[in-house]
Order: structure tokens, then C-alpha cells, then sequence
């Protein structure tokens, strides 16, 4: 999938209770998305680097694993302050943060429905 704005777009689209969408590449960098409009980020500005990169670690590592118990889907971690959903797109990741208020299960289901039609487009 060559254009990731739209996509982090289209997810935007999906709910008022997304915080952040997000690409991160293999190297923790942020290759397309960005805040929702009008939000501030929780973390200070060295946060977000040293979280894309976590992201990114942990996602190479998971694949390790892929020929035991298949690709990973999805992973979701619940915080005190958010919530935050992580989808292997390729060699990249995407990241969606979620108010912690918001319905996740029904979050998680749009958000792969939408990535799952626009990278068959």
C-alpha cells in the first residue's frame, strides 16, 4: 500500500474517539499520520520516538513466532490514560490510539475492515 494518508484518514473517519493513526516503518519512524486535530499528545516530544521504536522492536520480534502460531492480527494494550491498538501492515505498523472511554472491540473490528479493504484495493 503506497498511499498511508489516506488510510490514516479513513480510520480517523471511523470514530470521534480516536486520539492518534499512525504508520511507523521498521526503524520506529513515523512515515505517515499524525494526532487528530486539535488534541494534544499525552507523551513529551523524546516519548513518541522512543515509543515507535518499541512498536517497531517489538513487531519484528512477534514475527519470530508467526510459524508457530500464525501472523499476529492485532495487538491492544489498555492504559490507565488510553488505549492503543498496534496492526502489522506489511513492514510497517499501524498505530491507533483510542480514548479510554471508547467501545475498543468495535474499534478494532472497523479499523481492520477498513485496512483490509484498502490494501486489496
Amino acid at each position: 500500500m503506497e498511499d498511508f494518508s489516506v488510510l490514516c484518514n479513513d480510520i480517523f473517519g471511523i470514530n470521534e474517539k480516536i486520539r492518534f493513526v499512525g504508520i511507523i516503518d521498521q526503524m520506529g519512524n513515523l512515515i505517515a499520520g499524525d494526532m487528530k486535530n486539535g488534541l494534544r499528545s499525552l507523551e513529551r516530544d523524546d516519548g513518541s520516538i522512543r515509543l515507535y521504536l518499541g512498536y517497531a522492536i517489538n513487531n519484528v520480534l512477534r514475527r519470530d513466532f508467526d510459524n508457530v502460531f500464525g501472523k499476529v492480527l492485532y495487538t491492544f494494550s489498555e492504559r490507565e490514560k488510553i488505549k492503543l491498538l498496534t496492526v502489522p501492515i506489511d513492514n510497517n505498523l499501524l498505530l491507533v490510539s483510542m480514548d479510554i472511554s471508547s467501545d475498543h472491540v468495535e474499534l478494532i473490528k472497523k479499523i481492520q475492515n477498513v485496512v483490509s479493504k484498502l490494501i486489496k484495493a
